[in-house]
């Protein structure tokens, strides 16, 4: 019997380190959602400096504005797709993460039933080691 409690104790500790794993990999992609919200604001706020310049300029500087108002606006596209595809992986990381909490609670809860069961157990074997009083007394 001691050894399901300990199979159960061993598998909780598992499935513990597996969802700390979860964690840093969830923290990272927190992160980087982060550093990629702060890019995007930082490039619209580049789009926005450049409009409210009404400069006049000559055919070659225009056609380098365009240039790379068009390389801004690709950026901000970028942004937007890696910003999708950082949530969805966020959001399967959280589901990984719960169903492994789910998984140490339940080995837990075995673990501590068998641990009960075990302590039941050796009560009686005690409790059946002690001669019987009556017994004693009729010899």
């Amino acid at each position: 019997m001691g050894s399901k409690r300990k199979i159960f104790e061993l598998l909780a500790l598992k499935e513990k380190l597996e969802r700390n794993s979860h964690f840093k990999k969830a923290k990272a992609i927190t992160q980087e959602i982060m550093r990629n919200n702060e890019l995007k604001e930082k490039l619209l706020e580049i789009v926005k400096e450049d409009k409210g310049n009404k400069i006049s300029m000559t055919a070659l500087q225009l056609k380098s504005k365009k240039f790379y108002n068009l390389k801004i606006q690709e950026q901000i596209i970028a942004s937007e797709n890696k910003n999708i595809f950082l949530e969805k992986e966020s959001s399967q990381i959280q589901k990984k993460i719960a169903y492994k909490q789910q998984k140490m609670k339940t080995s837990i809860e075995k673990a501590s039933y068998h641990k009960k069961i075990e302590k039941e157990n050796s009560e009686k074997k005690e409790l059946l080691s002690y001669p019987s009083l009556n017994k004693s007394f009729n010899n």
